[in-house]
């Protein structure tokens, strides 16, 4: 790999003016939600200056695929809009060297009235392509994109779906000296985005320069050689894909407690007059029974719920759920779906839920908690985010859970055993 720069990101900083017309959807959603959340323009100034980059230096070499990870508003799409160009920096050098292809927005560098093929021919030659370099490579971007039947028709009858993989499909077979690629991949359906990030392994196993945007961390640190950290447009953080995702996985659960914390004081506060059952508290304790928030892969874990009833609960159900940060659902466990008669509840009392070996792979995790009735529709209590866990492993990594396996290969034969 030659050590020659690519891209130069040399002190650049963007300034925005809020309030202001914005030219695209991406850039009116942070004003419109920094409006109600003041913390998201921390860097914004009384004169209604808002920047979204400030002092960021980088430079990528020939081959390289660098990660830009970060919290929505971080800086990460302004900073591939000025590396393709469609924004100018307010202050410091960009450059880059060589053809660019750039998937940033649903949409982006197609005209709405033109047909797919013809938006597929418009794109090429912008990329600088010869019509029959482009004839010769149509037939395998529409069969990437998957829009054969529709590819005669106005894209601006296009799904999302459909305009992201025509636009990945285009992006990633005119054989660019630089490919861009921004958080867009996430609209597709699940099937596509491993389709792409084949794609984008491939493309890497060529030589090609990428920088690559995503909240997918499993598959930045799977293909990125270097990554950076932006927080509120500054560069946070910068090196080897595993250490920076370490560090950004670490703020988030810090800011996480900070809020849990925020948020545990606002539901003490609106359980003050509360109903027929109270959940008083949610905590987790380790083998050993102490609580705590960090557990590791395989570890023993036991969820406990603490309620206060006003009034006897004859056939009382619970339900609880552990989930990442990200709102996925790793597991639901429900008495009433596992079949258990709960005893009536009245005064106080702890109901626990016991893994003997909690099989969840490193990340961070919520509890959320139901108290209801059989009979009842609406919950008599619950308790969203009730606590918050950290797991740890340095065995296992990547995935979602650990599952019992077992391997077995041919004897010196070639006979399975």
């Amino acid at each position: 790999m030659s050590l020659a720069p690519v891209i130069v990101f040399e002190r650049v900083s963007k300034r925005y003016q809020i309030g202001t017309q914005h030219h695209s959807l991406r850039d009116a959603i942070p004003a419109l939600f920094s409006r109600w959340r003041p913390e998201l323009t921390k860097n914004a100034e009384r004169d209604g200056t808002f920047w979204a980059l400030q002092d960021v230096s980088f430079r990528v070499a020939q081959g390289e695929m660098l990660g830009i990870i970060g919290h929505n508003g971080a800086g990460k799409s302004t900073t591939l809009k000025l590396l393709s160009h469609i924004t100018k920096p307010t202050s410091g050098t960009v450059r880059s060297h060589g053809t660019l292809a750039a998937l940033i927005e649903v949409g982006a560098g197609f005209h709405p009235d033109l047909t797919g093929r013809e938006n597929v021919f418009l794109n090429g030659t912008i990329l600088g392509l010869k019509r029959a370099e482009i004839r010769r490579l149509f037939d395998r971007i529409v069969a990437f994109a998957e829009i054969e039947k529709f590819i005669d028709t106005p894209v601006k009858r296009y799904s999302s779906g459909m305009y992201i993989r025509l636009g990945f499909a285009i992006a990633a077979h005119v054989d660019p000296d630089v490919l861009l690629i921004d958080e867009v991949l996430a609209v597709g359906d699940i099937a596509f985005q491993q389709k792409c990030l084949q794609r984008i392994q491939e493309l890497k196993q060529q030589g090609k320069t990428m920088i690559f945007i995503s909240h997918n961390l499993n598959a930045v640190q799977r293909l990125c050689d270097r990554v950076l950290l932006l927080v509120n447009g500054r560069i946070a953080a910068e090196g080897p894909a595993a250490e920076v995702i370490t560090d950004y996985r670490t703020r988030v659960i810090t800011s996480e407690r900070k809020r849990f914390t925020e948020t545990m004081a606002k539901q003490r506060l609106q359980q003050a007059d509360a109903g027929a059952v109270q959940i008083e508290e949610v905590r987790v304790r380790n083998a050993s029974g102490a609580v705590t928030e960090t557990f590791e892969t395989g570890e023993p874990m036991t969820i406990e719920v603490a309620y206060a009833c006003t009034r006897r609960i004859e056939r009382p159900t619970l339900r609880i759920v552990v989930e990442r940060l990200d709102g996925f659902t790793c597991h639901v466990a429900s008495t009433q779906r596992d079949g258990l008669a709960v005893p009536p509840l009245e005064g106080r009392g702890v109901v626990t839920l016991t893994y003997p070996a909690m099989t969840l792979l490193p990340n961070a995790f919520h509890v959320s908690v139901e108290i209801s009735e059989v009979g009842r529709v609406a919950p008599l209590d619950s308790r969203k985010h009730g606590c918050f866990f950290t797991v740890l492993s340095e065995q296992y990594d990547g995935g979602l859970v650990h599952l019992e396996h077992e391997w077995r290969w041919p004897d010196a034969n070639g006979d399975a055993p």
